[in-house]
């Protein structure tokens, strides 16, 4: 891994940026695209996260290609394994390596995972709860150390009522409906777009679902020959690039080829007061020149359809320095989203107090936040962040300081970015590059 410096003369940024495939709908949807027998995919991400996934498919596909200029992703000639193993360079490397647990335990006799797939250190993450999914679906488990073996068996319908709607739970719950014969129920599921673009994905290979988000009725077990399908564009790319508009006090538009689907972001830049446009395939957020200053805005973090944990850190950065008031973030999801203040607080960062309670019965985390309109931050060595998103924030916070900022070690920023530095110079940033890039290898 690298570190990555960025540095930016000040200037307001004007620009419209193209939006990749999304971190989320590429592995949701490879979840049940892998299903097939043979797969087309296209625009398919190409950063640490993806990579780990491809690195996963090859384990049960003769052919794995990906080409990283048309971002297609084929594979093909499924094989039947007596065992498959996910070590542990490969789990260290993807959380999403679950969503890809049914279709592997399609191919394979047992999958062996050496350690837990591994994601952002922003709170208690258990996966035992995956796991209980699977045995719903009568799969078997065992420990053998450090190493889970799972065995598919037996593979039965299933009634899965989540009591919080887990997102990856969705994901591995649908895939394992799909897969295993007989009608399965899935109640209180994630609404999240991604679980979505899984479901329509399904629908796509022939599977027959019934209902929409968040209950569902999948008649699973049918045998797929072939997948066609294409990812739909990362929502939390486009929030990211749209608050380095804002906090540049310029206008940044993003496009897609396919809704953008962040009505609470856009409600939350809106009650801020930017000026944001909806074009359906494009959305545009500019900073409100004439009043000079955003306001402060309350909100609460949590399962979508509430305002997504994803996009916390970028709305306390965009209070924090952009905006005049009090103002308040709450999370349930992940309680360590706001770590990547620490990494500020030296840098001249004010006004930003966290605190712990409760919200109906569950922990929640919550920043009080003085914002200051014109706030500036102290050039220098930002650390490191061990958050994809906390990781971003910290880079985009560069534009708001006096000197050159550096981010220290990159591979959790490059787990979900295939290049963030090179898309805020595609914006106008005067400089963001990698020093130092160790590729991890891949298929």
């Amino acid at each position: 891994m690298g570190d990555v410096r960025l540095f930016h003369d000040g200037s307001p940024l004007h620009a419209t940026v193209p939006l990749p495939g999304g971190k989320h709908a590429f592995a949701h949807s490879l979840a049940c695209a892998a299903l097939a027998d043979e797969g087309n995919l296209q625009d398919v991400p190409d950063h640490v996260d993806a990579r780990a996934l491809r690195d996963a498919l090859s384990l049960v596909f003769d052919h794995v290609a990906y080409d990283s200029h048309s971002r297609h992703l084929r594979f093909s000639a499924p094989r039947t394994a007596r065992q498959v193993t996910l070590d542990e360079q490969l789990v260290s490397r993807s959380r999403s390596l679950f969503c890809l647990i049914p279709a592997l335990l399609t191919r394979a006799d047992e999958v062996r995972l050496a350690g837990a797939p591994q994601g952002c250190a922003i709170g208690s993450r258990p996966y035992d709860w995956y796991v209980a999914i699977l045995r719903q679906f009568g799969v078997q488990t065992r420990y053998e150390e450090k190493t889970l073996v799972l065995t598919w068996a037996d593979r039965r319908p299933a009634l899965v009522e989540f009591a919080y709607p887990s997102m990856t739970g969705t994901v591995i719950a649908i895939a394992a409906a799909a897969a295993a014969p007989g009608r399965s129920v899935i109640r209180n599921a994630s609404v999240e777009p991604s679980c979505d673009e899984q479901v329509a994905c399904l629908r796509a290979m022939g599977i027959p679902v019934a209902g929409t988000l968040p209950e569902l009725e999948i008649t699973g077990g049918a045998r797929c020959a072939t997948v066609s399908w294409r990812v739909a564009c990362d929502r939390i790319h486009a929030v990211t690039l749209l608050t380095a508009g804002l906090l540049t006090r310029g206008a940044v538009t993003v496009t897609s080829g396919g809704p953008l689907r962040v009505p609470r972001f856009v409600e939350f830049l809106r009650r801020a007061g930017a000026q944001v446009t909806d074009h359906g395939e494009a959305l545009t957020a500019a900073f409100p020149t004439d009043r000079g200053r955003l306001d402060p805005v309350e909100t609460a973090a949590g399962s979508e359809p509430l305002f997504s944990s994803d996009w916390v850190p970028f709305a306390a950065l965009l209070l924090s320095l952009r905006s005049h008031g009090k103002s308040v973030l709450t999370d349930d999801v992940f309680l360590d989203r706001f770590q990547f203040t620490d990494n500020l607080r030296p840098h001249g960062l004010r006004g930003v107090r966290l605190g712990r309670g409760d919200r109906k019965g569950r922990a929640t985390v919550t920043a009080e936040i003085d914002g200051t309109p014109a706030g500036v931050l102290t050039g220098g060595n930002l650390g490191h962040c061990p958050d994809i998103r906390g990781s971003a924030a910290l880079l985009l916070a560069g534009l708001a300081a006096d000197g050159p900022v550096v981010l220290e070690n990159d591979f959790h920023l490059r787990r979900g970015y295939t290049d963030l530095p090179a898309d805020l110079r595609r914006l106008g940033v005067t400089a963001a590059e990698a020093l130092t890039r160790n590729e991890v290898p891949h298929a």
